[in-house]
């Protein structure tokens, strides 16, 4: 979320008309934002005895409402669904304050409706949507998904798009691709269906049996290791959190950027990947039949089928000059498309 945090609020600092302060958790550093940005450091702690701790120490909180009261918003936008949020929303409706909502992940993904955790942001995200004066979700496929699945009133539901992040560009070295070589990137959870993309493996082996997976993230790869070990000279794993500075490494490298995902509320990936000038496979599914236009930023796919993957990936490898010759078309894409002075300019009329 801080991509999307920094990125968002570093338009929005452009605005003469308003007058900005972003809260963001004290462990994030705050280099991708402009440096004429004001904070107000929030104490929690992306560890799970630490942020118990600091949900029950009242004068964190204290604090954090004393700065908001200080500063008197008019609006009081949130951009994620941190568990603070239900009380704190609550607070600021009380007070007046008129309260927007980024809502990323409307809907819980397939995998995450028996875990604890998720149900707590379930309840976060209902929180937040039934106390928001507006709500703003990513392309319209989710504004139906919120009108009509969470019976919210369609007047204060408004569709934007998910911005670029053509930040990434500030570290890159614009190194060579590698022959035959493409990527998986993110956190590697149920939905996005790893284990589909390595059944379609065997396939596009017998096409090009010098291929190169890059898997760049931490993760568990207990269940995975039956697929991984038939083809662990085709496989780099890069298993530890790539930070901004070092995502250039594996997107500059390959040819093209896979996500056979079953859902997708939305994926940060795929900007990244027009941020490198990278063609994106993608599942047929939400937000990214939205990103992804099908021939132009390259392929939408069936989910859940490993010969249509696998089909895919071999004609994106035949079809490198092509593939080459449509750089243009993501530059333009990103530029016009995915414009975060559009997204303000909606947001804020």
């Amino acid at each position: 979320m801080l991509h999307y945090s920094s990125q968002f609020c570093n338009e929005l600092s452009k605005r003469n008309d308003l007058d900005l302060k972003v809260a963001i958790a004290s462990y994030h550093d705050s280099v991708l934002y402009d440096s004429g940005i004001t904070f107000i450091k929030i104490r929690t702690n992306p560890n799970l005895f630490s942020f118990i701790f600091d949900s029950l120490n009242i004068f964190y909180h204290v604090y954090f409402l004393y700065n908001i009261f200080k500063y008197s918003p008019d609006i009081v936008h949130f951009l994620d669904n941190h568990p603070w949020y239900s009380f704190y929303v609550k607070i600021f409706k009380f007070l007046w304050y008129e309260v927007y909502v980024t809502q990323h992940d409307p809907t819980l993904h397939s995998w995450e409706t028996s875990r604890l955790l998720w149900k707590i942001a379930a309840y976060t995200n209902k929180v937040l949507r039934n106390t928001s004066d507006k709500l703003f979700v990513h392309w319209d496929i989710l504004k139906n998904e919120v009108v009509r699945g969470h019976k919210i009133t369609e007047e204060k539901v408004f569709s934007i798009k998910h911005g670029a992040y053509t930040f990434f560009n500030r570290w890159a070295k614009w190194l060579p691709v590698k022959k035959d070589t493409f990527l998986f990137f993110g956190r590697i959870l149920d939905y996005k269906w790893l284990d589909v993309l390595l059944w379609s493996l065997e396939y596009v082996k017998k096409n090009f049996p010098d291929f190169q997976l890059i898997i760049a993230w931490p993760w568990d790869i207990t269940s995975y290791k039956k697929e991984l070990n038939i083809f662990k000279e085709n496989i780099k794993i890069y298993n530890y959190n790539i930070e901004p500075e070092e995502a250039y490494k594996f997107f500059e490298i390959s040819e093209f950027v896979v996500l056979p995902y079953k859902d997708a509320t939305g994926s940060w990936v795929v900007p990244v990947s027009y941020s490198f000038s990278k063609a994106v496979l993608a599942t047929n599914v939400w937000e990214l039949v939205s990103v992804v236009e099908d021939g132009k930023t390259w392929y939408l796919v069936e989910t859940n089928n490993s010969e249509v993957l696998w089909q895919k990936i071999v004609e994106m490898l035949q079809e490198k000059d092509r593939i080459k010759s449509m750089w243009k078309e993501w530059k333009i894409f990103s530029d016009e498309q995915l414009s975060w002075s559009d997204i303000i300019v909606k947001v804020y009329k």
